[in-house]
């Protein structure tokens, strides 16, 4: 009974809460397919009959910005980025979570004092760094920096889950002869996948959604992502507010699918100990 009177109060606070966080989502889709007259009047009313495509016909493509080319741009380092930290991490974090040693401790605690350190912070050493390797205005040199700066965090995520998953499996493997290397790739990383789900939506979600690195690093070159892209097509000051709606609903689409087809996978992790530390 008193579980269900806590749920029931969970409930009354959530739903309403979620309501709210929906606000900015429903005024940006609905106002991507109306004039702006109709955008002016009223921004929260949805008059089926005048709807539009006509916004995203018109403010994809343009002189300025392909939304297509941004799409390509954005999708080749997030999906590059959020691999390489996958692979990395996961048999890094195997490493920390299963080897008792005082030396691997406290690196894994330096490891982890990178998450405190604002990205700011270090953007003047990063530009020297990438000048100097020559990787300055590339997309490659935007990949690197994302696996170095994100490498806290995604080892954060498998050390606690790892941690969750009983030794006695690696001892069973070990005593049919398996390797390190055969125990972490056919037993437990594929029992990551709640770990893993939970790191690919965080990792792209930020990458996805970086600006100032992309526009430091990238610059002015004909390379741009969904989010500089955008800044260069509609400007600081823009009040064409049918194009700019057009523009963010194009640029969060495909974040809002890729969450669509990992949401199962990704709650699992949330509620498995993913995130423990």
């Amino acid at each position: 009974m008193r579980n269900e009177r806590g749920s029931n109060i969970r409930h009354i606070f959530l739903i309403p809460l979620s309501l709210l966080l929906l606000i900015p989502f429903y005024i940006a889709v609905i106002n991507a397919f109306k004039t702006r007259e109709d955008i002016l009047a009223n921004p929260f009313s949805m008059s089926i009959g005048n709807l539009t495509l006509d916004n995203f016909l018109r403010s994809a493509v343009t002189p300025s910005f392909n939304i297509f080319k941004a799409y390509w741009t954005s999708i080749l380092i997030t999906s590059v980025s959020v691999v390489l930290l996958i692979l990395l991490c996961s048999m890094m974090s195997f490493v920390f979570a299963r080897v008792q040693n005082r030396f691997l401790s406290i690196c894994y605690l330096l490891l982890l004092s990178g998450l405190m350190i604002p990205p700011q912070v270090i953007l003047i050493p990063l530009v020297k760094v990438l000048a100097k390797l020559g990787l300055m205005f590339t997309p490659q040199g935007l990949i690197l920096y994302n696996i170095g700066f994100y490498v806290p965090f995604t080892v954060f995520i498998f050390v606690g889950f790892i941690r969750t998953l009983s030794r006695e499996l690696d001892e069973s493997a070990k005593i049919d002869g398996a390797s390190q290397l055969t125990i972490f790739w056919r037993i437990l990383f594929p029992l990551l996948r709640p770990a893993t789900a939970s790191a690919v939506i965080f990792l792209s979600l930020w990458i996805w959604n970086d600006f100032v690195n992309p526009v430091i690093i990238l610059g002015s070159t004909k390379s741009y992502t969904v989010t500089t892209g955008i800044f260069q097509a509609v400007g600081q000051y823009s009040t064409n507010w049918e194009d700019v709606f057009a523009l963010v609903v194009l640029a969060s689409a495909p974040i809002f699918v890729l969450y669509l087809f990992m949401q199962k996978q990704f709650i699992a992790g949330l509620t498995e100990g993913s995130l423990k530390g």
